[in-house]
């Protein structure tokens, strides 16, 4: 006998498979079958609950339950939320360790400049040919008050008080105004208030950070920034800001648009004040010459 025909009497031979009453012996249910059909039935039904198994554990919450390890759904996404909040946090974080910094710095006395302007300054710095100043687009009148800056520069300690400007001296106008209320603390008011068409720009008045800029009651929209020396300067009744606490601003940077918000605003003007060493001072006799001529005038 061949193998083949071996493998065929094996798997191929019939059988029967029949049930009977346990008292009569009557024939219920019969079927014919083989080796490999039974093979087979077995493979596949196998098969099928594999697959039924897999699909109820895999698509299910049961998997919660049955794969160690698994994480849940509500456990991702709550995972993901405190990622977004880790970012959020360590975002904040680096912006009030540079306010902090900046802060820092003016106290100190110093003017906090970024690293563009320190690029520009230092670019500008190695400048020192006529060819490499022409490729600034510098004039001779610029290279002539550049020169009389830097002679102004190399002898400001020996003319006057020592550190006279640097202390009071208001080097820029908030914005280009008449005076029409003066400074008198006896009544509390503790800074003058400039009449401006409603919607002009206000003005940083020198270089330093912004420390307050939010929304009060009496004062509406307020503006603060630290200026070296312990100099503060005060804004108020702004119709809108444009700067963040934090802000590095520049002397002479926009900073506001006048308004007249705030329950002690009387109409659309700004209200300014100037701080040296914890002590409110009179602006008008800081700012510029312009400013106290139209102060004298509503004065007189």
């Amino acid at each position: 006998m061949s193998k083949f025909q071996d493998f065929r009497r094996r798997w191929f031979k019939p059988y029967r498979l029949v049930l009977h009453e346990e008292q009569s012996y009557l024939e219920r249910w019969q079927i014919t079958i083989n080796r490999l059909g039974f093979a087979t039935t077995l493979a596949s039904l196998t098969l099928c609950i594999s697959a039924a198994t897999y699909a109820l554990v895999g698509w299910t919450p049961l998997r919660e339950l049955v794969i160690p390890g698994y994480a849940s759904e509500s456990s991702r996404q709550r995972a993901i939320q405190a990622e977004l909040r880790a970012d959020s946090a360590i975002q904040a974080l680096e912006v009030q360790e540079k306010y902090l910094a900046a802060l820092s710095t003016i106290l100190r006395g110093e003017v906090p400049i970024d690293n563009i302007t320190e690029a520009a300054l230092d670019s500008a710095a190695l400048a020192n040919s006529a060819e490499e100043l022409d490729d600034w687009g510098l004039t001779d009148e610029d290279l002539e008050l550049r020169a009389r800056v830097e002679d102004e520069d190399r002898f400001a300690l020996q003319r006057g008080q020592p550190g006279e400007r640097l202390t009071k001296g208001i080097p820029f106008p908030p914005l280009q105004g008449e005076v029409s209320s003066k400074f008198d603390p006896a009544i509390g008011h503790y800074g003058v208030d400039f009449v401006a068409p409603i919607g002009s720009v206000i003005h940083a008045v020198d270089d330093g950070a912004v420390t307050l800029a939010s929304y009060t009651s009496d004062g509406g929209y307020v503006i603060s920034i630290q200026h070296p020396g312990s100099r503060t300067s005060v804004y108020k009744h702004n119709k809108s800001l444009l700067v963040e606490v934090g802000d590095r601003v520049q002397v002479g940077d926009p900073i506001a648009i006048l308004g007249g918000t705030g329950t002690h605003s009387t109409g659309p003007h700004s209200h300014f004040e100037w701080w040296v060493d914890g002590q409110p001072l009179d602006p008008v006799e800081w700012l510029p010459e312009y400013v106290q001529s139209t102060a004298e005038g509503t004065e007189n």
